[in-house]
């Protein structure tokens, strides 16, 4: 049959595309990262809740993602992620790759993506950057990680879970100190913030909450 990666609202449900509403209630079978944010999902849409799913995330392994590449080959699949787009910064890649291998049909319902949504609000000319995503989680790994990407020349883009913002703010500000930076958190939400600012003053000034952000360091 297909495989479809179905992109979803970053935050605010109404950013939902017709076309990808259509998907969800044809598919025969919908893939997500968690069980929680997926029947969410399913009942922000005002669509029945699946009765047919399945997971794939972090801990999925190769024969897990295999094992779904076949469910594909039987059933007309949706892939969606938490927020966005599948595919980018989540394990959507790996079963993409392994369809393409058994030779299954792979789509794209396009929509709302946290990056594109983010430079659009920078006000800051990108003629190209470096998108360096998550992070190591480990301390030595991460503040190596950082001090490399302190030489890049050109702008770079980070992106991490919520609850290591404040983290990232702390490291960034003791690494790029001066340099210019932009923020944005809880993007499309109601409390949608962006800050600007050396990176230093964006770290002294962030209230501490825990959202859902990037960071552009330039």
């Amino acid at each position: 049959m297909s495989l479809t990666l179905v992109s979803v609202p970053i935050g605010n449900p109404g950013d939902i595309t017709l076309r990808a509403r259509r998907t969800l209630a044809e598919c025969t079978l919908v893939i997500g990262e968690e069980r929680k944010p997926l029947f969410r999902l399913h009942r922000e849409l005002d669509l029945p809740r699946p009765e047919n799913f399945e997971l794939l995330n972090e801990h999925s392994t190769p024969d897990e993602v295999t094992a779904l590449a076949k469910l594909c080959h039987e059933q007309k699949v949706a892939l969606v992620t938490d927020c966005g787009t599948p595919g980018f910064s989540d394990p959507g890649a790996h079963l993409v790759k392994s369809c393409r291998e058994l030779g299954i049909p792979v789509t794209a319902n396009p929509g709302a993506s946290s990056l594109t949504t983010f430079i659009s609000l920078l006000g800051v000319p990108l003629k190209r950057f470096h998108f360096e995503g998550f992070l190591p989680r480990e301390n030595s790994e991460r503040s190596q990680r950082l001090k490399e990407i302190s030489q890049i020349k050109i702008p770079v883009i980070l992106m991490d879970t919520p609850y290591r913002l404040n983290k990232l703010l702390g490291e960034c500000a003791q690494i790029f100190d001066k340099r210019s930076c932009v923020l944005g958190v809880n993007l499309t939400k109601e409390d949608e913030a962006i800050l600007t600012g050396s990176v230093s003053q964006v770290s002294k000034n962030y209230d501490g909450e825990k959202r859902e952000f990037l960071i552009l360091i330039y």
